[in-house]
């Protein structure tokens, strides 16, 4: 069972989900996410691009968007 509603194929997929479960309160800001081998089995994707989704989120944090 999914700890988080978190979708998505694609790195930017990934990155724009998690994005929406903070704003719906769905993943409280600050809390931490899924480690990315397990959201990577879940989704059916590469660990590398859930780790770049993962890192994409961050950055975008770091400069305030």
């Amino acid at each position: 069972m999914a700890l988080y509603q978190i979708k998505g194929s694609t790195a930017q997929g990934i990155a724009d989900s998690v994005e929406d479960q903070v704003r719906n309160g769905g993943i409280v800001a600050g809390s931490l996410l899924p480690p990315v081998r397990t959201l990577a089995t879940q989704l059916g994707v590469s660990p590398g691009t859930v780790a770049a989704a993962y890192r994409a989120r961050s950055e975008e944090r770091r400069v305030g968007k």
